[in-house]
């Protein structure tokens, strides 16, 4: 895995010869991820042993994605006219001081009172962190860069997956926090570096500054309406952004704690979790290269979708199973899985760039875009956690499954142009799985 890391790192620094900015991001995300890497095992189970229930972590969840949908487009908007780089620091720096903060709080309330948020900061600048990098990436070999970009990143996540079990044993849950909050710090540091003196095209100004800033963030919040009124063929793409979130919200809390409910050790956690993103790394090339090759992406998604949907009823199935066979079909449902998501996302990345009006309004698009997502990120743990606290975790992957059904469905109806307009696609835009905590 070493190896295949190092590899992917060489691959990724050549793709990107010429281009600083975009080393610069993928720098501070290769810190990020490792930093997300260790949180993510521990997080659900730190909440539940702080005494919050299935239903209370679902809440939780859901407060921290509401203000999203109204921020996420004014933030995109006002960053197509004012520049990324502020937001994108400041929020990325106020983001990492938080998750410290979470260790020094016991008491359940202010426990949640922190995360929501945390999660509120950091889910508001994600559509302008990915306008940003459209910003930057190059236009040529769109999916198959992406896709390098992603596993690169993911493959530096597996590696502090399998490692989070020595490093609490060495520090305590305690001092894991803050090691992943010094390690979001730094990667926070580095985007201070990013040189934005040759900015994407900016929108058009509206004469008065505090006026303009007003217009921008009222187009910002309505956006969602107005691109779908404008752009009719665009309904499908953000029915699909719903509920392919709505399905991946499921996974991030409830799979550590399902895998533990049919057996798992504690301390496998991390390890389980890192099988499905470690195939997830390698599939990804694969699938990047495949698409750029390929007439249309659509059908390539759909397949990807596909399988999703039926490893996620898989899932679901595994908790009724005799208990020995239970955790072993987790397991192979959890890591076959990784294979249609990692052939397909990047191409999904590169759809979804190619459906943006213009490239001075990226932000916008990305913030209506990210405000479809951030109301699935509303419902959905709301929905999962009464459904895994009335039925069991086990009915709620079969919710999920559904979902990736009703995405495929939606995403099918996107109409592809053969005629692509030369604008840059965002990586991270599609892996809400990947956000820390």
């Amino acid at each position: 895995m070493i190896r295949q890391g190092v590899r992917a790192i060489r691959e990724m620094y050549a793709l990107t010869k010429g281009l600083g900015n975009l080393r610069v991001m993928l720098g501070s995300g290769l810190v990020g991820m490792m930093a997300a890497g260790l949180l993510n095992p521990v997080m659900p189970l730190y909440l539940r042993a702080r005494g919050l229930g299935f239903q209370e972590i679902g809440l939780l969840y859901t407060v921290g994605s509401l203000l999203p949908i109204f921020v996420q487009p004014v933030l995109g908007a006002l960053s197509d006219r004012y520049g990324r780089k502020p937001f994108v620091v400041g929020l990325s720096l106020v983001t990492s001081l938080m998750v410290p903060a979470v260790a020094l709080v016991d008491d359940p309330k202010p426990l949640a009172a922190v995360m929501i948020l945390k999660m509120l900061l950091a889910r508001s600048a994600a559509p302008v962190s990915n306008a940003m990098v459209a910003d930057f990436a190059p236009t040529k070999q769109r999916a198959t860069i992406f896709a390098m970009l992603d596993a690169t990143s993911n493959l530096v996540f597996v590696a502090a997956l399998f490692a989070s079990s020595g490093v609490i044993r060495a520090l305590s849950v305690s001092g894991t926090f803050f090691l992943a909050g010094g390690l979001f710090l730094v990667g926070s540091l580095l985007l201070l570096s990013l040189d934005d003196s040759r900015a994407a095209p900016r929108a058009e100004a509206v004469p008065g500054k505090v006026q303009a800033g007003w217009t921008l963030a009222f187009r910002g919040l309505v956006s969602p309406f107005t691109y779908v009124k404008d752009h009719p063929h665009l309904s499908g793409l953000f029915l699909w952004q719903f509920f392919f979130t709505f399905a991946l919200a499921l996974f991030p809390t409830y799979l550590p704690l399902y895998a533990v409910e049919l057996g798992a050790p504690r301390e496998m956690v991390g390890p389980l979790v890192a099988v499905s993103w470690l195939v997830y790394a390698f599939a990804q090339p694969f699938g990047g290269r495949l698409s750029d090759r390929l007439p249309r992406r659509v059908g390539l998604i759909t397949l990807g979708l596909g399988g999703m949907a039926v490893m996620a009823a898989l899932l679901g199935a595994s908790g009724w199973m005799p208990h020995g066979y239970a955790l072993g079909s987790l397991v192979v449902a959890w890591t076959l899985l990784a294979v249609p998501d990692g052939l397909h996302r990047s191409s999904a990345s590169a759809l979804v760039v190619e459906q943006v009006p213009s490239p001075t309004e990226r932000g916008r698009f990305m913030g209506a875009l990210g405000s479809s997502g951030a109301l699935a990120g509303v419902l959905a743990p709301l929905t999962y956690g009464l459904i895994a606290q009335k039925a069991g975790i086990g009915f709620s992957f079969l919710v999920s499954s559904a979902a990736f059904a009703l995405a495929l469905a939606c995403v099918s109806r996107v109409r592809e142009s053969t005629d692509v307009a030369p604008v840059a696609a965002p990586v991270a835009a599609l892996t809400p799985t990947s956000e820390p905590g």
